[in-house]
Parts: C-alpha cells; structure tokens; sequence
C-alpha cells in the first residue's frame, strides 16, 4: 500500500469515526440533532482535508532520480 493511499483510508477512517459517534449520540440522547451539529460545522471537514493536503505537499519525499557521484582521479 502506497504513503498516498494509506493517507487516503486514514482520512476516510477518522470521517466515519466522527460521523458514527455523531449518529450513536443522536441515538442515546434524544434532543441531541446529529443533522443540525452537521449542517453548522460541515466546513470544518473541508479544513482539516485542506490542511492534511497543504501539510502532505510539504513532508513528502522528493524524489531524486539523479545521485551525485564524485570524480574520479
């Protein structure tokens, strides 16, 4: 499985984590709105994607296809 990937299921993973927690409360605590807490805060998924994205451009790896290789004498 490749660095991008992995990236992807753990991002995928942690949304469904946060969106069953938010179901399982609505199902335990009646006045509790599941719809209304994500109507209100939806945006702030598209910000952490960005931010995982910006911070993802930054900490990959280069890649060098040329190595440097000293003179011979």
């Amino acid at each position: 499985m490749s660095a991008r990937s992995r990236s992807g299921a753990l991002t995928a993973g942690l949304i469904f984590i946060i969106l069953g927690t938010i179901f399982l409360i609505d199902n335990l605590y009646p006045g509790f709105s599941a719809w209304r807490l994500i109507a209100r805060y939806w945006p702030l998924i598209l910000i952490i994607i960005g931010i995982k994205k910006v911070i993802e451009y930054f900490t990959w790896p280069g890649k060098t296809s040329v190595t440097e290789r000293t003179p011979e004498e």
